[in-house]
């Protein structure tokens, strides 16, 4: 399953994200990893929290491609099948996309999801008025 924090930049979907991660320690019978494309949270989320910095697939581009993100994602999962739930902050950031062009990165990380289930939380800095088709379903 995937599930998406929604709004406009500066709408606070980053601390939304941040809040659910730290609350979902007290119950997660798992790991949860947090992916994001800065260290500016990293004392914001609580230490049973494992952070991935993806600046760190970058290597001095701008951008990381979204087969290498989701490889990553991939690998992520496969190195550890404990992972219970996977919080992406600015995945659209990561990538440079913007979300009428990540239809395949969504339909990929609901696939992901559902094969390895896992629950994925991402932020979309999106108004729902205004998503494309696509994102309807999720």
């Amino acid at each position: 399953m995937i599930q998406l924090i929604t709004g406009a930049k500066g709408t606070g979907k980053t601390k939304k994200i941040i809040d659910m991660a730290n609350a979902n320690v007290s119950s997660a019978k798992g790991d949860i990893v947090f992916l994001t494309d800065t260290d500016r949270y990293m004392f914001s989320i609580r230490p049973q929290v494992r952070i991935v910095n993806a600046k760190c697939l970058k290597k001095g581009q701008d951008c990381i491609s979204e087969e290498a993100l989701i490889g990553f994602i991939k690998g992520l999962l496969a190195g550890n099948h404990d992972i219970e739930t996977l919080y992406i902050d600015g995945a659209h950031r990561i990538l440079c996309r913007t979300v009428n062009e990540m239809k395949d990165f969504f339909e990929d990380m609901y696939s992901i999801a559902k094969q390895t289930e896992t629950k994925i939380v991402l932020t979309v800095s999106e108004d729902e008025a205004n998503f494309p088709e696509f994102m309807r379903k999720y």
